[in-house]
């Protein structure tokens, strides 16, 4: 095990650890983020027509409601500092994010590209400068609280919790990226092809868990998570997204093909450029 990885993983003993704490910690956390964060989105989705702006926000609301949830657990039930799922020294490395979201989106952006060139008539231009520049300011605030939740909770309280269990990062970071496929299952994109976005899901939950053993911090996995949520709501959005937005593009269907190849191939570069290469970004 690497040194830093080893680091990380051990800040989970900094609080208490016993089963029954993990066991009401996951009640904790699945309440705030369905009962006080998603029924409310599902009481909207029934109520009034679809609007993708108060979509978006609900949605994300839910999420804001999970952060709770897990600052909550950490702080009554573990006794441990909340930064500590992020790294060893408490705080934020703000260019590790930004290195992290700018390697992503040239990526993203690049296979963007290529699947137009490819199939040119799958997008379509669907600016609307009216919606748009209010909807970017929404996005731009709450998709990284979003995003930097969902690492929190997969990335970190998980990955530290199962270290407790195990001692193979390899085998961390592949649970946890499986967990991380399960909810995102239910969204309605899956009926496009539920094996390839499995699969899909599965290959960026595991790049993210990968990445932050390999740094020994949560950063670069919150940089890309961010990028990628944010290109999607705001560059090239597809038909039935789960997370409906007034993005530039629209596709008009979701190819789970091209997603599982152009994700798994845009995560070996990213690795490459981050921890592979003979002067890696650091």
């Amino acid at each position: 095990m690497l040194p830093q990885t080893e680091r990380y993983l051990a800040l989970v003993h900094l609080g208490r650890n016993q089963w029954w704490r993990y066991a009401l910690g996951a009640v904790v956390i699945l309440f705030c983020w369905l009962a006080l964060g998603y029924l409310p989105y599902l009481w909207l989705a029934v109520t009034y027509p679809s609007d993708p702006l108060r979509d978006y926000i609900a949605v994300n609301f839910s999420i804001v409601m999970m952060l709770v949830g897990l600052a909550l657990t950490m702080r009554l039930l573990h006794r441990r500092p909340f930064m500590s799922l992020v790294g060893p020294d408490r705080g934020f490395a703000w260019l590790r994010i930004a290195q992290g979201a700018a390697a992503w989106s040239g990526i993203a952006l690049v296979t963007i590209i290529i699947e137009h060139l490819l199939y040119p008539d799958r997008y379509y231009l669907s600016f609307n400068a009216d919606r748009f520049f209010l909807f970017a300011a929404v996005a731009l605030v709450m998709t990284p609280i979003q995003t930097t939740t969902e690492e929190l909770v997969f990335r970190g309280y998980l990955m530290q919790s199962l270290a407790l269990l195990m001692r193979r990062p390899a085998l961390i970071a592949a649970l946890s990226a499986l967990i991380f496929t399960l909810p995102h299952l239910l969204n309605p994109e899956v009926q496009h092809g539920p094996l390839l976005l499995a699969a899909s899901y599965f290959a960026i939950g595991l790049l993210l868990a990968v990445v932050t053993l390999r740094d020994g911090r949560l950063e670069l996995a919150i940089g890309v998570h961010a990028a990628n949520n944010l290109m999607l709501a705001l560059v090239a959005n597809y038909e039935g997204s789960v997370l409906t937005s007034d993005s530039i593009f629209t596709a008009r269907e979701l190819d789970p093909v091209y997603s599982l190849i152009s994700l798994s191939a845009g995560a070996v570069v990213f690795y490459w450029m981050f921890f592979a290469r003979k002067n890696p970004a650091s």
